[in-house]
């Protein structure tokens, strides 16, 4: 489930229910050109990674981890117990698990709980000036172009990948 659903846009925004099916795939078109942007998906998903240790600690290649499911030292298949979760970096309080290969298994992502208000707010601006083109398009209007506005990109670019 996204954890922004259109139902809660189509209240916010109270959408006719005869333009519903228009709207929906507006939305998303909305969330695919956000996601895009952001280089990841915004929904909580679970992944699997193969990191090693570096100065007793490793990097997740995902932001906003909700839940870490497991650690599991591949060198001997052992469970990793103790770890400090700060953002994308693990801290391995032990050191002995320096140079070695590690399996993570994490969920991250956003829950409906947790989504941030200003990206809210960017789906919603975005979905607005969508449907405004998308009117003019079908008016056949000749100055139909879409852009993201510079406001809008700048709150993107904050939640943008950090290239490490």
């Amino acid at each position: 489930m996204h954890p922004f659903p259109f139902e809660e846009l189509q209240k916010i925004l109270e959408l006719k229910d005869t333009e519903i099916i228009t709207d929906e795939l507006l939305f998303n078109s909305v969330l695919t050109t956000l996601e895009k942007q952001l280089g990841y998906s915004l929904e909580d998903k679970n992944y699997n990674e193969i990191q090693t240790v570096k100065d007793h600690k490793v990097y997740t290649d995902n932001d906003n981890i909700t839940e870490m499911v497991n650690i599991i030292d591949m060198n001997t298949k052992e469970r990793v117990p103790n770890c400090i979760i700060n953002g994308r970096e693990i801290f391995l309080l032990s050191t002995e698990y320096e140079d070695h290969v590690l399996f993570l298994n994490y969920n991250a992502g956003f829950t409906p709980e947790d989504f941030p208000a200003d990206l809210k707010e960017v789906i919603i601006k975005l979905f607005l000036l969508k449907k405004k083109e998308f009117i003019k398009q079908t008016n056949l209007e000749e100055d139909s172009f879409f852009e993201i506005p510079k406001s809008l990109q700048n709150t993107i670019d904050l939640y943008r990948r950090k290239n490490y």
